[in-house]
């Protein structure tokens, strides 16, 4: 049986359905439950949405009162319900709207006194008509049988209602490009729903089914608008994520909003937070989290982080007072661990002060600066500004580096170096490696340690390493190995080339092309090849060796090898990292170096030390009988046509 209530609207009996009404107030809860639940209670956006559900739940109550009222002695209660509800009806429509400029990061707008005037305005006239009323009864009266009767203004209510909803309907569809598709198709719901309901409710006042609409609009704003998942930091910091970060940073250049934002950088991160474990670490950046709320309490800012070492502050501020007060961030966090650790561990934040788009203007330069900036001042300097930054090489190089990349392999500004690799038994150089460099026509000369990282990260790495094989396959090809005493080149394979299922088909197919015999080559791989290693690298490796190929396992000591998983892969060579030819020095280093040599020799590896660069540990290393030396000591990479020379002077080639 449907629950209605008898009211009187112009002297008219009606029979008002109250059950939509009922559904609202447990739908508005349960969002507002699952709001507070996720967490979603920082920033702007999020406590108006919690605003608008706490006023529509207030709000439905009213509506509910006003019908349950109607016709009994509580006139002034029903009053209070009249007054309420025609108040906060309108008033979350004008707190829908500052919701829309918040989450689409153009609330600065709101800075405009004509903006100001023209969301205030509408809504000022319905305060003034209501406060009125007890003396015009235009909008509503209380008549003398205490029932709530409609005014002949009620309709200036509606009309307001749909200026509001004209305005914010286009400036979502001026904001699409500021949002995802379907958190802009939930902002409109609200909108399209709630015009729905009014419109039914207007012409059919016994349905109530404006709050309804209302609460499911909401509903679909919860779940497709503000996500957790996106905007909630995946540790237990409980700060705005790194991914809600770049979709704040796009809004705001999509807006061309001026901001300032500080990074702040822990450089030894991973240090503190192997020593201090995740919970310990993550109550410390709590803590950095409540000095920075605690710094800047009068200024609007959000604060967001990337786990485990950054921290971005976005102020809507450009005033430059922020600098000041950003500089006092390193004491605080320095002492903020004293609290936290007794210990004497000490964080090392390092912080830069970027203006946008005075500083910088594009969203990739400015992600680029969080991450790189540290790396391009003085290690001793705790404060930077990006405009002394900006313009230096390597901030040019990084901000750069899609069109030098794409540029590399269009025109072929890689080139192919290989470093000598001398055999202390036959006292020659019997082998090389081959080394990727990239000579910018723009840049010049960039290192690897650069460009190799980011054309991972931007999968570029197989291009790469096609170009690589396909030299190394042609140079061999052009050489007469026997006459110049080369035995093999040494040829590094990354990761994804690996994963390539068709890579033993390619190595084939180079095989037929430059009629190159597997033993000419030797591929090297690294620990982090067999530490990940899977059905297709097991598979790869296997099919690889099968056809006479060899392989040796590069940078030795810089990981977590071990004898017993060594002696499981099909390795031929060990390349000892220069780290631990460094380590000689000491005595504990000493005997490190002599028992690796030692269980490599009698697991019948051979051994090729890497960073020899001085007499005195290669003299060592022969004393230990290691197989084969390479290092600045012997040669640098050399070109293409210079280590030809090179072989042929050091190995008595006529």
């Amino acid at each position: 049986m449907i629950h209605t209530v008898v009211i009187r609207v112009k002297g008219y009996k009606m029979e008002k359905i109250l059950y939509f009404d009922y559904c609202t107030i447990p739908v508005l809860i349960i969002v507002l439950f699952a709001t507070l639940m996720r967490k979603m209670t920082k920033g702007l956006a999020n406590r108006l949405f919690i605003t608008i559900i706490i006023l529509s739940c207030i709000n439905t109550v009213f509506d509910l009162g006003m019908e349950f009222l109607n016709g009994d002695d509580q006139n002034v209660l029903l009053s209070v319900c009249c007054y309420g509800y025609y108040t906060l009806r309108n008033g979350t429509v004008v707190l829908y709207a500052l919701f829309i400029f918040a989450i689409t990061r153009t609330w600065y707008r709101l800075k405009s006194a004509a903006l100001k005037v023209a969301i205030a305005a509408p809504y000022a006239v319905i305060l003034v008509l209501l406060f009125t009323n007890p003396f015009t009864n235009k909008i509503f009266v209380i008549s003398d049988a205490n029932v709530c009767e409609r005014g002949d203004w009620l309709i200036v209510f509606y009309g307001i209602t749909a200026v509001y909803a004209v305005g914010e309907l286009l400036y979502l569809i001026y904001c699409k490009r500021f949002l995802n598709f379907d958190k802009w198709v939930a902002l409109m719901s609200l909108l399209v729903l709630s015009f729905i309901a009014v419109m039914v409710q207007l012409f059919y006042p016994h349905v109530l089914l404006e709050m309804f609409a209302n609460s499911i609009a909401l509903l679909l704003v919860a779940l497709l608008v503000l996500r957790p998942e996106e905007m909630l930091s995946s540790s237990t910091v409980g700060l705005l994520s790194w991914k809600a970060y770049k979709m704040e940073l796009k809004k705001i250049i999509a807006t061309k909003q001026p901001v300032q934002i500080a990074v702040v950088r822990f450089v030894n991160a991973y240090e503190i937070l192997t020593y201090l474990g995740e919970d310990r670490y993550y109550s410390y950046m709590r803590s950095v989290a409540e000095q920075v709320n605690q710094l800047y309490k009068k200024v609007y800012f959000e604060l967001y982080f990337e786990h485990p070492d950054n921290m971005y502050i976005v102020f809507d501020s450009c005033d430059d007072k922020l600098e000041d007060e950003t500089q006092k961030l390193y004491p605080l966090m320095k002492d903020r661990m004293k609290e936290i650790d007794s210990s004497g561990i000490i964080p090392e934040p390092r912080i830069c002060m970027l203006r946008y788009p005075k500083d910088l203007e594009r969203y990739e330069d400015i992600v680029i600066l969080g991450h790189k900036f540290h790396g391009l001042i003085p290690y001793e300097q705790t404060f930077c500004r990006a405009s002394d930054i900006i313009g230096t090489k390597d901030f040019e190089i990084g901000s750069n580096m899609d069109s030098i990349l794409n540029r590399a392999l269009t025109r072929q500004s890689f080139e192919m170096y290989y470093q000598p690799i001398y055999s202390l038994k036959e006292k020659k150089f019997v082998s090389a490696e081959a080394l990727i460099r990239l000579n910018d026509l723009e840049h010049g000369f960039i290192s690897p340690a650069v460009f190799i990282p980011a054309a991972e990260s931007k999968g570029l790495i197989l291009p790469i390493g096609d170009f690589v094989l396909e030299s190394v396959y042609r140079f061999i090809s052009e050489l007469d190995f026997e006459k110049l005493g080369l035995k093999y080149i040494e040829v590094n394979l990354s990761v994804a080339q690996c994963l390539q299922k068709d890579l033993p088909q390619k190595i084939e197919e180079l095989e037929e092309k430059y009629h190159v015999t597997p033993d000419k080559i030797n591929f090297e791989i690294t620990e982090t090849t067999y530490e990940n290693i899977g059905d297709v690298i097991h598979e790869n490796l296997q099919a690889i060796t099968a056809r006479g190929y060899t392989f040796s396992l590069d940078d030795y000591g810089t990981g977590y090898s071990n004898i017993q998983r060594v002696s499981r892969l099909p390795l031929k060579i060990i390349k000892i990292d220069k780290t631990m030819v460094d380590d000689m020095d000491t005595p504990d280093g000493m005997t490190i170096m002599r028992n690796t040599v030692r269980m490599m020799k009698e697991i019948k590896k051979e051994l090729v030390v890497e960073g020899v660069e001085q007499a005195e540990p290669l003299e060592k290393l022969a004393a230990m009988n290691c197989d084969y030396i390479q290092g600045f000591y012997f040669s640098r990479p050399l070109p293409q046509k210079e280590f030809v020379r090179f072989i042929m002077e050091h190995n008595g080639v006529m």
